[in-house]
Order: structure tokens, then sequence, then C-alpha cells
């Protein structure tokens, strides 16, 4: 099997790559498409900082980095060198470690050597590995990154083997399958992993191919002689490789051989050691080259991060079983290798690629970071691009030099990436602009079995209806059975102090301490953090993202833009769902009059009775929720049912629709105003909903608030003016006018806090206006807000 044939292997939703080189183009054109295709969406990639630089300077952004899978810029004291594909699924894993870049030449052109475990319900022998490579993938992300910790937990939410394996104490089950994991590590270098898993087995011979090498060769001697100096060959690949061959007459023992003598031009890029003992055949493989900053990593200045799989095999099988056998018909002498200076060596470390920090777009807002270090450089100004290319705008003043935030209109001309300018005239390579909204979308794993087929019908839900709050229920009872299962686990397991990931990387925050520090977050130019452990996945979310779709509140949608780009590099197979409004039926122009509808159907009186049945199971549950702390997916589950009944109200004036069963006034109890009041009565008087809300760190749980507040806040007036409309309705009004003002005061209270807050509430509400005022034959409220809360001062809001 080719390399790059693994990423089309299906079974797996998460993946998670290292690699020291980054090609974009060849990366998205070969794994990242086949990924997709096979359905495996959420995809990070760690990868060098300069050599992602290095790439982004040369040939721009990424078509799909920061939309369509995370990109981060790793770094390490030396270089961020190893190269890793973990690849996750429900009941499957397989991991990849060796030499190859996540570059053309890596993928299908250089010779590689790629080590491959993989972990079945059949065979759980490595399950411990992968969890190890997730803890190791982890170490090396910045803490300040904003997505991978999501990307983690939807992998381990969507793995129960995983999941389990990283709650479990980590056992050395690896040990007898003669294999171990080869990491830099702070209390252990490479070399020192090597030389205890060799342990104390006598090494007859040293054979070694790597196409780099220091100077002094000081990694081979170091290797050598924690191995017992014995006899030793390198296998060099003699057109490609420069060699410094003046350090040689430091060896004794010590034979060259052509490791490419074939007639193609393949360069081998392959790392391998082979110690063969009396007992074993010790092959250690990876990313490693036989330098010193590989091999001894934190303990040399500038070491390096790498990775590589030891292996023991019965002595004398490994050569063979690699196909090198045969390596010694192919001598080399010295003169014929070419000479590696130090001016080839100081070349590859002299071009500079400047790192302009990092970008993140969340909420309307665009958040940038400094690089962790500018001096003596000072940034002065952030030129944005969109997907095509095209500047947006003219240059933004970056006026604190170290991070500013400020709004953006992302509606039509999404930012995809910006330049950094600098106070001596230099500019920065490309930066991605990390896109939280959109990769919550597009990273998202597809559901399976049943859960699939109700998140379905959530996603392609047209109208307000009572089976919204049914498919909730059933999504949350689903969600429950698979949560048994893990808390089963972690009752069983004694968590591994190294291993545990943290079920929750966004701290859980009473709402008001979640505003301030919120606030803070914003204050210093800082984005608020992504989606939550699962939270996107949950239930509430889902709901919650079909109630945005069907009254029009969405942003700009990527899947047809990035999808059509897919497809035209390669035939997949991707389910589109495009999203139509049904028209209204026609209807003849309102009346003044106020309506007489036509008596009501035993049909739809049994529904209206329904709704009132669905309020008053709301009304218990607020009453079971009393004094208890309560999260977002409760404000949901009340915005769900207030734009239900909505969207079943008949209107005071006006024709009525057929689907508007619930009348202004009726002695039944199914009268609409009096159904709202009773909800927002409950959860802000029972509940006492914001006061005991926990809130996870996150923008997008305050959306979800700002969404809440203004569905209450608009169905409180609007119960208010139908209850005025009619003569019998006069004992809901003084309480539904009550309730209304102190509504709008919390409300005002809590949004006026942050100005973006207000843009966002407003534009909730016109949304609602277009929804529903037509309808309900009520004026809009979006156009009184603006004038009730202080106009917005600029567009750019930088942070002080």
């Amino acid at each position: 099997m080719k390399y790059y044939d693994v990423f089309a292997e299906r079974g797996y939703h998460s993946a998670f790559m290292t690699t020291y080189a980054f090609g974009a183009q060849a990366f998205e054109d070969i794994p990242f498409t086949r990924l997709r295709g096979a359905g495996c969406r959420n995809i990070v990639v760690l990868a060098d900082r300069q050599m992602v630089n290095q790439s982004f300077a040369e040939l721009g952004a990424p078509k799909f980095a920061g939309s369509s899978y995370h990109l981060v810029k790793a770094a390490a004291p030396g270089a961020f060198h190893p190269k890793i594909s973990l690849l996750v699924g429900k009941k499957k894993g397989r991991l990849l470690i060796g030499s190859a870049n996540l570059t053309a030449l890596g993928l299908a052109g250089n010779k590689e050597l790629v080590a491959s475990l993989t972990y079945t319900e059949d065979a759980p022998e490595f399950a411990a590995s992968f969890a190890d490579v997730m803890t190791y993938i982890r170490s090396k992300v910045p803490a300040d990154d904003t997505w991978f910790a999501t990307a983690m937990q939807r992998a381990i939410r969507a793995a129960p083997w995983l999941r389990e394996t990283l709650a479990r104490p980590q056992q050395n089950e690896q040990a007898e399958h003669m294999a171990d994991l080869l990491f830099d590590r702070p209390d252990a270098a490479i070399l020192d992993q090597i030389a205890a898993n060799v342990g104390d087995d006598t090494i007859k011979r040293l054979v070694i191919i790597s196409p780099y090498w220091d100077m002094k060769l000081e990694g081979l001697a170091r290797l050598t002689e924690v191995l017992g100096s014995p006899p030793t060959d390198l296998l060099i690949d003699v057109d490609s490789t420069a060699f410094p061959k003046s350090a040689l007459p430091r060896f004794s023992d010590l034979g060259l051989f052509n490791i490419n003598a074939s007639d193609n031009n393949r360069f081998v890029h392959a790392k391998l050691i082979v110690a063969q003992g009396h007992s074993w055949d010790h092959v250690i493989s990876g990313s490693m080259n036989c330098t010193l900053p590989a091999l001894l990593g934190s303990k040399t200045v500038r070491g390096n991060a790498e990775a590589g799989i030891y292996k023991r095999v019965p002595a004398g099988t490994a050569l063979t079983a690699l196909g090198l056998e045969a390596y010694r018909d192919a001598p080399l002498q010295p003169q014929e290798l070419h000479e590696l200076t130090y001016a080839a060596v100081g070349a590859s470390s002299t071009n500079e690629f400047i790192d302009g920090g990092t970008l993140t777009l969340q909420s309307g807002r665009i958040y940038w970071k400094a690089p962790t270090s500018l001096s003596p450089r000072l940034a002065t100004s952030l030129t944005l691009r969109d997907r095509e290319e095209q500047t947006l705008g003219g240059p933004i003043e970056l006026a604190l030099g170290e991070h500013s935030t400020w709004r953006v209109n992302a509606e039509e001309r999404r930012p995809k990436s910006g330049v950094v300018q600098f106070s001596d005239g230099s500019v920065s390579a490309p930066v991605q602009v990390v896109d939280l909204d959109v990769l919550a979308v597009r990273t998202q794993p597809p559901a399976q079995g049943r859960k699939k087929s109700l998140t379905d019908f959530l996603a392609e839900a047209m109208n307000e209806d009572l089976v919204l709050i049914e498919t909730l229920n059933q999504l949350e009872a689903l969600e429950f059975e698979e949560n048994d299962f893990a808390a089963e686990t972690q009752q069983k397991a004694t968590p591994s102090q190294a291993a545990v990931p943290e079920e929750n990387q966004h701290g859980i925050l009473p709402y008001n301490e979640f505003v301030r520090a919120r606030t803070n977050a914003i204050a210093k130019g800082q984005p608020f953090g992504g989606i939550p452990e699962g939270h996107h996945e949950r239930p509430a979310h889902t709901l919650n993202e079909s109630l945005n779709r069907i009254i029009g509140l969405v942003g700009v949608n990527l899947d047809a833009d990035e999808d059509r780009e897919m497809v035209a590099m390669t035939a997949m197979d991707f389910r589109s769902t495009e999203s139509e409004n049904p028209e209204d039926p026609a209807q003849a122009p309102p009346s003044e009059e106020v309506s007489k509808p036509a008596k009501a159907t035993k049909q739809a009186v049994a529904t209206a009775k329904k709704m009132k049945e669905a309020v008053d199971a709301f009304e218990e549950r607020c009453r079971e929720l009393e004094g208890k702390p309560i999260n977002t997916a409760e404000l949901v589950r009340l915005r769900a049912l207030l734009q239900i009944l909505l969207s079943h109200a008949q209107p005071a004036r006006g024709a009525v629709l057929a689907t508007q069963i619930l009348p202004v006034h009726t002695k039944n109890g199914y009268d609409w105003p009096r159904l709202i009041g009773r909800l927002l009565t409950q959860h802000f008087g029972t509940a006492r909903a914001l006061q005991t809300l926990r809130v996870s760190q996150n923008e997008n749980e305050q959306k979800r608030v700002i969404e809440y507040l203004a569905m209450a806040d608009w169905a409180a007036t609007a119960a208010v003016d139908a209850a005025s409309s009619n003569t019998k309705t006069a004992g809901l009004r003084k309480p539904l006018m009550n309730l209304a003002q102190a509504l709008a005061a919390q409300v005002k209270l809590i949004v006026s806090t942050i100005e973006e807050d207000r843009y966002y509430f407003i534009e909730m509400t016109s949304r609602l206006d277009e929804h529903f005022a037509e309808r309900l034959a009520l004026k809009p409220k979006a156009g009184l807000l603006e004038r009730t809360f202080s106009e917005p001062t600029t567009e750019k809001q930088h942070s002080h």
C-alpha cells in the first residue's frame, strides 16, 4: 500500500497529524481530500512554525486551513520534527510514525519509512500507544490555541476505546509485544530511550540510514558509544546526501555503503537504526536523523522535537524484512561522498520568514495576537485578505503591538488570512485566520445510526413544531445512554495523572462571573475560546442551530464554496442539503377588523392542547430545577418553546393561516399570550435562569444566551401587544406588561455591557421581526431597540 492510500480508508472520524515541512497544496490535494471523502472531518495538523511561515510566504495561505481543518504552528528549541498520523474511529485506530512530511515529496516522491500500528476490538494491544501519542501531540500545542481542545475532546467522545484507555493507568502493554514509542521527553532523550530498550543485549553490528548528519558526526559518536562501540555501517544516498567526511577519522570500524544504487532518482529520506544483537535485532525508525539535536533533544541547546518507534525482532531477521540484506554489495569510498560544509549548514538557518502571530475570527470579531518574540520589531498594521486573496479594506492599525480586536462584516467577504507590517518596513508571512464559527460546522464528525437520523431531521427542519422538542428529548436520551458508559468507565478506572485529558478545557462559571471573565478577555484582545467539549455535538446546540436557520439567523455558509473546490480536485460523495424557505400560502390583504377564524378543527384543538401540555411539562421541569444550577441547554429549550408558540399563534387582526391554531383568547387555557407569560414567568421567576446559569468560557455560549434573551424579549412584547388588542384579555394585560418591562430592563442591563452583544441582540431581533411580525400583525421592534441602546461608536474596536 502506498502511504497516501491510508488516508482513503473508511471508519475514522478524527485525524491528528504532525510534520516538519508542510506543503499546503499537496496536503489539501491528497491526504485532506481523501480523509474528508472517507468521512473523517475532525482534522488537526501540527507543523513547524518556521516551515509553515516559509510555505505561506512562498505559496500563499492554504484554501481550507482555518475553516475545514485546524493548522497549528508548533515550535521547539531546534526544529519541530515529528511525523505522526493518528487516525481515530469509533471502533478502530491507526497510528503511523515515520520519516514522511506532509509534502508532495513526503507523500509520493521520496523513499520514506513509515511504521504502522493498528487498534481494533479484536486486536486491542496497542491501545495504550494511541493514548501516549495523543498526550504527546497535546503537549506540543501552544497554550493559547483556541481549537485543539475541542478537536481532541470530539475525537475522545466519539471513540469509547480511546476514552477508556486515556482514563485508566497506562500499562506497559507494548513490552510484551516488543515495541515502544520514542518521543523527546524532558526526563529522557531519545538516545537514552534507545539504550534502555536495548538493555544488556550485546550489539554485534550497527546499521544506520540517515539523510542528514551534523558537522562533527557527534550524534553518531554518542549513539555508537551507548551501544558499546560496535562495528557500524552507514547507508548513504550518495547522489543526494552531503556528508561530513572530514569527521570520519575519529571513528574506527566504520563502513560506507550506497543505499540508492538503482537508476531511479528518488531521494532516500528514510531514517533507520538496526542494532544487531546476540538475542534480538533492535529496530528504531521515525523522524530522527543521526544528529545531536535529534537524538539528545532537550539535553542540547537547540534540540528537536522527534517521534519514533522501537521494535525488537528475532536476531538476524530485520534487514531481510526491510529488504536491506544485500546492502554490502554497494560499498562506498569516502572520496565519492559530497562534502558537507559549515556554509551549507548555515544556509539552512539564515533564511527568516517572519511570523505574524495568530488571527482568530469568532462571532463577527477578529482577534490578533502577536508572535511570542517580536523584538526588535514592532507590529504597526495588519492587512486582511479574503479567500480569493483580495484585500479587505485598508491596513488596520495595531496600536498596542501585542494584541488587538475589532469587528468585521463577515457576511459577504469573510477574512481568510492577513499580513502584518512592522515598524522596520518588513512584513510577515501570511497568517491564516482560524475561523472558529466555520470550523465548528465543517469539522463536525458525522453522526451514526438513530442519532444521525434525528440530527439530520433537525438540520433539515423548516418549521417550528413540537416535534423539535420531541427530537431534542430523544437525542438527550441517546446522549444519556452514551455517557452512561463513560461514567461507568470513570468509576472503574483510577485516572492516570499524565494521561487523562481534562474533561472540560473551558471552566464552568456562574453567569455574572462568565460575563466578567469574557469582558476581561475582550479587553485584552483575546478570543474567548472554541467550543467546549462535546458542545457542538450536543442536542441543544443542534436544536439551536436549527432554530437559527429557520428564522434566517445564519452566518456565511462556506460549505458550498469549499465543497465545490474539493469536488473539483477529486470526485467525492458529499451530502448537501440546500435550505429553501417555503413561501407562505397566498392570503388576502389583512383586514382592520379583529379576526374571527373559522371554528377550529378537532385536530387543531388537539394540537393546541398538546402545546399547553408542553408548557405544563416545562413548568414542572422548572420547579424541579428551582435553586439548582442550569446550563444553556435549558435556555435553548425555552427558546424553542417560545418560537414554536409564536409560529402557531393567531394574529390579533387579519387572516388566519391553517397552522395558526393558538388563539389570542380562549377559556381553555391554550391562548398564546397566556402560554408565553407562563413560560417566561417560570424561567425568570421560579427557575431564576440567569441567577443559576452556569456557562462554559466560550463565545458561542454567550451567543446562545443573547439569542435566548432576544427571543424572550420579543415574545414578551408580542404577548403584551396581542393581549392589548382583545377586550377579553383584560386580566392578562397588567401581569404581561409588568413581566415585559422587568425583562426589558434586565436585558438592557446585560446586553449593554459589551458592544458586540448589542449588535447581535439587535440582529437577532431583526430576524424575529422578519419571521413573525407581519404574520402576527405586530410592529417590528429592531428599529426601536437601535434607538434605545446607545449608538455604536466605530466599526473598529481596539482593546485598551
